[in-house]
């Protein structure tokens, strides 16, 4: 499983740019104070267990700040979600729709309405087209503020660190060493809260490509009994830029089912 979501950040970063706008800036806040000390085994069982709180459905409208080197957007995105079925976004700019997208763990398809045209493909396109091997549970993980990439039956261990509570998918050797890694393994790291109840950051780094991916949620609330977040921020890394967007959810509602349809116009061509 650590191998299997190398890079997708750069296809979930792209869907937020290509179908997706502005919120207040925010700062993580590193902590100074020492914390308890915590056993590894309640950290990583605490991770464990909030891999499994995955709503069954979940509606939001995210406010979205995306900037690079080249461009500095902002646009909103209102998400429906069915577990592990389907992701559908609709992206508005001065509330006129831009783009129409949906997400299924088999297909990706995008209507762009500004051009008339659409693409529709099997989720091997975005593995062809950016290199990047997708799953479509991880985009669901990231927007609900799961842990990304877990896997029970992969080994963990805690990161030992005064100031943080940090479990790791390799240890502190192997993290060492991961600069001189290009066997294209992929090594994460969960930041839990100062109470370790919630997942406060995620970071990922793929030595092989060079790239970090760093997911802060700044703020959560609790809705029907699931922890959601309610901001963060999304930084990646890479040798040809530094990508950064910042969410803020709005209007969130969990277990509240909603239709997901995405229709294609008959005059529509595919998107050369």
């Amino acid at each position: 499983m650590h191998r299997s979501i190398t890079n997708y950040f750069f296809v979930t970063s792209l869907i937020f740019f290509l179908v997706s706008c502005g919120n207040r800036k925010q700062e993580f806040e590193e902590n100074t104070d020492k914390l308890p000390k915590v056993k590894e085994s309640l950290l990583i069982n605490r991770l464990d267990s909030l891999s499994k709180q995955r709503p069954e459905h979940f509606y939001t409208k995210l406010s979205s700040k995306y900037s690079d080197s080249e461009y500095n957007i902002s646009f909103k995105t209102s998400i429906r979600m069915r577990a592990d079925s389907a992701l559908h976004a609709l992206i508005t700019y001065a509330r006129i729709p831009i783009y129409n997208s949906m997400v299924t763990p088999d297909t990706l398809t995008i209507v762009d309405k500004r051009n008339n045209c659409y693409i529709k493909e099997d989720m091997i396109y975005l593995k062809n087209t950016f290199d990047v091997d997708f799953q479509h549970s991880n985009v669901e993980e990231l927007i609900l503020g799961m842990p990304i990439g877990w896997d029970a039956e992969e080994d963990y261990f805690q990161i030992k660190d005064p100031y943080n509570y940090i479990v790791s998918s390799h240890n502190k050797r192997s993290l060492r060493r991961q600069n001189k890694d290009d066997s294209g393994e992929v090594y994460i790291r969960y930041y839990l809260s100062n109470d370790s109840k919630d997942l406060e950051r995620v970071v990922i780094d793929s030595p092989a490509d060079t790239t970090t991916i760093d997911v802060r949620y700044l703020s959560r609330e609790m809705n029907q009994g699931f922890s959601i977040p309610t901001a963060g921020n999304i930084r990646i890394e890479t040798p040809r830029d530094t990508i950064n967007i910042e969410i803020e959810y709005n209007k969130s509602s969990v277990n509240d089912p909603r239709v997901l349809y995405l229709a294609i116009p008959n005059r529509y061509e595919k998107c050369e």
